[in-house]
């Protein structure tokens, strides 16, 4: 019986997910433990493994590479070996029912039967077979596969078919351009279309002037680029939005003498440990703390309720290629700092490469965002629904500052700013101010809290 394929849900408020690649192809035989594709789900990507062995069949309406399929949807069957999928049975049945013409009399009941013949297997789209690789090539070089003829086994379209089909398309679309050799050598050089300029010099033969001309207008001129948004900065967009129009943010700033901090993590440094701490592990450090006394900042609003969590899970903004990212340290307040920074370590790295789950970047209770590496000193952050509040921190840097005003004595210290932005709705502004004060003092002093 077939097993059917389902898009599935990888997390509590999944509802829809993108169709990344297939690992596996129509037709090949799948066994379990075998990745057959990959999804993208909100900010993470995620490998689905197959719990049966069968052939993978793909029916051809099936959602194409890249589209976003609801929770449920069907991708795709599981069948064995010479059992038919049901896509294909429902094709048989809804086919028009042929009649075999009487055998005339005397006719040798050989003659009667028609030959068999083997019917190519449908591809996907309905039209010829093509292999995966011969589809993306085609993709990228405007090439329509299904005009064309396979030169693979049993007629499938292959890499070098498109690859034929589009020197043919560009020949024949040069045969109408006029065109001096350096001209074209030039034109090329620049980028330029040797299409457009056929269009443009219709019946003219193209020379040097002409294609420096048309490329310094193009230079002076840039054309807009479009992209569709990933999955990521959807997700980003949307629950931007939704906290914009939702919470009732207050941001409050207070500047910080880092330089037991800096000390610190130089001292650490020097040791050789395997596994240094960033500044933000030690502020993620220092914020735990700070929030088990103060679990005011630690909560979330449930309807007409106020949630204070029990448990301490800070993310951390992670700048990827793929967009923000903000992975979760679970029970930070609980782990002791080299355990913090090697969990860190290990999140940031699957955020950049691309590697995170979903378990990984779900139920945080506060984040942290750090931007001092780009030599920003203050910065409004925004929160993250559900959570009450998010810190910014900002670069470390020295400054001439007033040690002792009486005493008329003042230092080289290394200043830090950190922005505070809660939610009014559930957090009023003296105890956020307390919350900060206190992280100050963390900072200030981290030997007294950095203890295990």
């Amino acid at each position: 019986m077939a097993i059917e394929i389902v898009m599935p849900k990888l997390g509590w408020t999944m509802e829809e997910g993108v169709l990344d690649e297939w690992v596996k192809n129509d037709g090949e035989q799948v066994q379990p433990g075998d990745i057959i594709f990959v999804v993208e789900s909100d900010k993470a990507l995620q490998e689905i493994e197959a719990f049966d062995s069968g052939i993978l069949r793909i029916p051809p309406d099936a959602p194409p590479v890249g589209s976003t399929v609801k929770i449920g949807e069907l991708l795709a069957y599981l069948v064995q070996p010479g059992e038919a999928p049901p896509f294909e049975l429902k094709a048989a049945d809804e086919a028009p029912a042929t009649t075999t013409p009487a055998k005339p009399p005397g006719t040798p009941a050989s003659e009667a039967q028609p030959a068999s013949t083997k019917q190519r297997r449908p591809s996907r789209k309905g039209g010829p077979a093509a292999s995966p690789r011969a589809k993306r090539i085609a993709a990228e070089l405007n090439i329509d596969w299904t005009t064309l003829t396979g030169s693979g086994r049993s007629g499938r379209i292959v890499e070098r078919d498109v690859r034929a089909a589009a020197a043919t398309a560009q020949a024949d679309d040069e045969k109408d351009l006029r065109i001096t050799p350096l001209a074209r050598r030039v034109a090329l050089d620049a980028g330029l279309d040797l299409d457009e300029l056929a269009a443009r010099f219709a019946g003219a033969r193209v020379t040097r002037a002409d294609v420096e001309k048309l490329a310094a207008e193009r230079q002076a001129v840039p054309e807009d680029k479009r992209s569709t948004m990933t999955s990521v900065r959807r997700v980003t967009r949307d629950r931007m939005v939704e906290s914009a129009r939702t919470t009732a943010p207050v941001t409050l700033s207070s500047e910080v003498d880092a330089t037991e901090l800096l000390q610190l993590r130089r001292k650490l440094k020097a040791d050789g440990a395997d596994i240094v701490p960033t500044y933000t592990d030690l502020l993620a450090k220092l914020v735990a703390k700070a929030l088990r006394e103060h679990p005011a900042l630690n909560a979330a609003i449930a309807g007409d309720e106020i949630v204070l969590r029990g448990a301490i899970n800070i993310a951390i903004a992670v700048d990827s290629e793929r967009g923000l990212l903000a992975p979760v340290l679970r029970n930070a307040d609980l782990l002791s700092l080299l355990e913090l920074a090697t969990a860190s370590a290990e999140l940031v790295d699957h955020a950049r490469g691309g590697a995170l789950k979903p378990e990984q970047l779900g139920d945080a209770t506060f984040t942290i965002s750090n931007l001092g590496m780009y030599d920003i000193d203050v910065f409004t952050p925004v929160i993250s629904l559900p959570q009450a509040a998010v810190l910014g921190i900002g670069r470390i840097r020295p400054r001439h500052v007033v040690i002792d005003a009486e005493a008329e004595r003042s230092a080289i210290r290394h200043m830090m700013t950190l922005s505070l932005t809660f939610d009014h709705r559930l957090v009023d502004g003296a105890p956020a101010a307390r919350f900060l004060q206190r992280v100050k003092q963390y900072v200030e002093t981290p030997y007294l809290w950095l203890v295990n």
